[in-house]
């Protein structure tokens, strides 16, 4: 009995330190993102790697609030010879805070972000860059978040994506649901070059009526329409929006676009 308990002892610290500690792995910063428009998405916990690789790169990050809480984002590792500046935007393009210290030492906005909020984050140089050592962009949650009371939707593993600035990731085929009533459902992708796309709306049942739009990236619509389009793509970021004109259910309808 005696050798059991320092085994369960040693068990317990190990579940306690599993479970305490969360650890987000570094993802890579994607160009362009050098506006709003095509800003890269940041959220609570992520890592960024970055580069300001010219003098005139900018990077831009988007992050969309799910809980209302305060926000420290720290940028870090700024190269040697280097003086980035972090800068935070609201939704309209405002600046609402900066951090601007000297050199490279580094840059921290500590801020309260209201739920279903959306923030830009970019990182600029006031002098120097290189296009071979990392900045580190970093986003925490600290004290108490706020749950917010959000509708039911059915179990959609992709909302709560009601609005553009809430977009879903949309890589090709998905299902998903409307529902309730007046649910709407915005996803987004990149075409990465000049291409034919057919894009195909499959309701769950014949006397459902839903229809679906293809947007730019500010949002303005390109094409509705009620099963499917093809449409020829430019490089860029695009929206599509799914609603219902007067009905919803908790069957999943299937969205798929195909390169033709």
């Amino acid at each position: 009995m005696k050798k059991i308990i320092p085994v369960l002892i040693c068990f317990a610290l190990l579940l306690s330190i599993s479970f305490s500690s969360t650890v987000f792995a570094a993802s890579n910063e994607t160009e362009p993102n050098d506006t709003m428009a095509n800003a890269n998405t940041i959220s609570s916990g992520s890592i960024i790697k970055g580069k300001i690789s010219t003098f005139s790169d900018v990077d831009f990050y988007r992050m969309s609030i799910m809980y209302s809480g305060t926000r420290v984002i720290t940028l870090s590792d700024i190269p040697s010879g280097c003086d980035y500046g972090l800068y935070l935007y609201d939704a309209k393009g405002n600046l609402i805070s900066y951090s601007t210290a000297s050199g490279n030492a580094d840059e921290s906005i500590t801020k309260s972000m209201e739920v279903q909020e959306q923030y830009y984050i970019c990182v600029r140089n006031s002098s120097g860059y290189s296009s071979s050592s990392d900045y580190t962009l970093s986003v925490k949650a600290t004290g108490s978040v706020t749950t917010p009371v959000l509708p039911y939707h059915g179990g959609d593993a992709y909302e709560y994506n009601d609005t553009l600035e809430l977009a879903s990731d949309f890589y090709g085929s998905l299902e998903a649901t409307i529902s309730p009533l007046g649910d709407i459902d915005w996803y987004k992708f990149s075409i990465t070059q000049t291409s034919t796309q057919k894009i195909k709306l499959y309701s769950p049942s014949s006397d459902l009526s839903y229809k679906f739009q293809i947007c730019s990236a500010d949002g303005k619509s390109i094409s509705s329409v009620t099963d499917e389009c093809t449409l020829t793509l430019s490089p860029g970021k695009y929206y599509i929006k799914v609603y219902g004109i007067d009905s919803s259910s908790v069957l999943n309808y299937r969205l798929n676009m195909t390169t033709v």
